[in-house]
């Protein structure tokens, strides 16, 4: 399999019909060369065995970036890849008259980088390259948003019956490979029972902890029985995929017979999804979608150009990291004095800290402001309307436009992977608009 990198040979004349296209120039403004040598190759590449991969790390980056940007699926990707030259040459390849048949190359890429990617030196590599571009860099904005996963909403019923689906194929798998007859728990009269409560439309409080009650002892039994033909059957053992999710769905039934049966209305990390464990619901308060399920995210937003501040599955106030979120802008671009945030972000200690540090803020203002008041309103009226429109509109823009709305990936790493890019590729395509713009005012002149 040859791999041609045509970015090493920059006087081709194909190369350069390539960097006139809009890939061409979107693909000029990405520093995927900094940001590939922060990740070390695959086994493979150094060792020289297997077969040759398809793209160096550079080119592995760069389908990535490219799947948001044109916001496809992976098999989308593939198909275009093998048919659009201007495509190959983004990732740095030329495929002639081969073709790849792997529709899960993109999949594995991003599984890889889950596993290398340091998202602060990738932000830095991104800065070093678009710094030039951006003005106004001492003025940030900052706010939290949730990315969330591709799960079904998690109701008791229906997370407690998955959990009673998932340990009744481990059983039938275990009886059939100790050659013994089929179990005999009424499974299918389970399926029914919960079909039929499924297809109700009004489902009352008491009719939906019943039937949980009714599926928990049934999934309580159906545990009881794997448990002991493990036992007693040292010769079957389960695969670690099978353990995980046995392991995930013994505490999902702990936890759901605590709320049931227990007098617990809340349980600590509770699990919405077997698939995703790591998910949980975090609290918005927002009058359509109350509760989101997902990874929040603390972003800080300059110039346009958006940076992960923090992360994480579980909730976490995000008022409380805006010292952080100065201490970032100032690391990148050396200084911070303004500052538009949200009005949670407003706590004593934060305007004592902007205070102390001479960093305007949108808070509105407890008691006197002293002298320039009419100023001061300005500046505030300016950072809280850039907040509102700017950083509240970069949220909608990537959800909408480079598959942000829901993360369709497998794993937290990949989940990780898939929003970096997609805020990446958000970024990526501000930086190309900006450069052709330069390009044209210097040719102007």
């Amino acid at each position: 399999m040859y791999i041609n990198l045509l970015f090493d040979q920059p006087t081709s004349i194909q190369h350069q019909a390539f960097l006139q296209t809009d890939l061409g120039k979107y693909r000029r403004a990405l520093p995927l060369k900094e940001m590939a040598e922060l990740l070390s190759p695959p086994p493979g590449g150094l060792s020289g065995r297997g077969r040759k991969p398809w793209l160096n790390v550079e080119g592995g980056l760069a389908l990535l970036t490219l799947k948001h940007f044109l916001a496809v699926t992976d098999e989308q990707l593939i198909e275009r890849l093998n048919t659009d030259w201007a495509m190959q040459m983004f990732c740095g390849i030329n495929l002639k008259s081969k073709r790849i048949r792997d529709l899960d190359l993109p999949s594995r890429w991003r599984s890889y980088v889950g596993k290398h990617l340091d998202i602060d030196k990738c932000q830095l590599a991104c800065v070093k390259a678009w710094k030039q571009y951006m003005e106004n860099t001492h003025v940030g904005l900052t706010d939290a948003t949730v990315y969330e996963s591709y799960i079904t909403y998690p109701a008791d019923a229906k997370l407690i019956w998955n959990g009673c689906v998932q340990v009744y194929e481990l059983v039938c798998i275990v009886r059939k490979a100790l050659k013994l007859r089929r179990t005999r728990s009424n499974h299918e009269g389970q399926k029914k029972k919960y079909r039929v409560f499924a297809k109700q439309k009004k489902k009352s409080r008491r009719k939906s902890r019943k039937i949980c009650k009714s599926f928990l002892k049934y999934l309580d039994r159906l545990t009881e029985q794997l448990t002991e033909l493990l036992n007693t059957q040292s010769q079957i053992r389960l695969r670690n995929q099978q353990y995980n999710r046995l392991r995930v769905t013994e505490k999902m039934k702990q936890q759901q017979w605590r709320v049931h049966f227990g007098k617990e209305s809340r349980v600590p990390d509770r699990i919405v999804s077997l698939h995703k464990p790591y998910v949980r619901a975090i609290i918005r308060g927002k009058e359509v979608k109350p509760v989101e399920f997902g990874c929040k995210i603390n972003k800080l937003q300059i110039d346009g150009i958006s940076f992960i501040e923090h992360y994480s599955y579980d909730a976490f106030n995000e008022g409380t990291r805006l010292k952080s979120t100065i201490h970032l802008q100032r690391r990148y671009f050396g200084k911070c004095s303004q500052m538009g945030a949200d009005a949670i972000y407003g706590t004593n200690k934060n305007r004592t800290y902007c205070s102390k540090h001479h960093i305007a803020t949108c808070f509105v203002p407890k008691g006197k402001e002293g002298p320039l008041q009419q100023q001061k309103s300005q500046m505030r009226t300016l950072l809280g309307k850039a907040r509102s429109t700017q950083l509240e509109g970069s949220f909608g823009n990537e959800k909408n436009h480079y598959l942000l709305d829901k993360i369709k990936a497998r794993s937290q790493a990949t989940e990780i992977v898939w929003i970096f890019f997609g805020i990446f590729a958000a970024n990526g395509a501000q930086i190309a608009h900006r450069m052709e713009r330069q390009q044209k005012t210097t040719r102007a002149a």
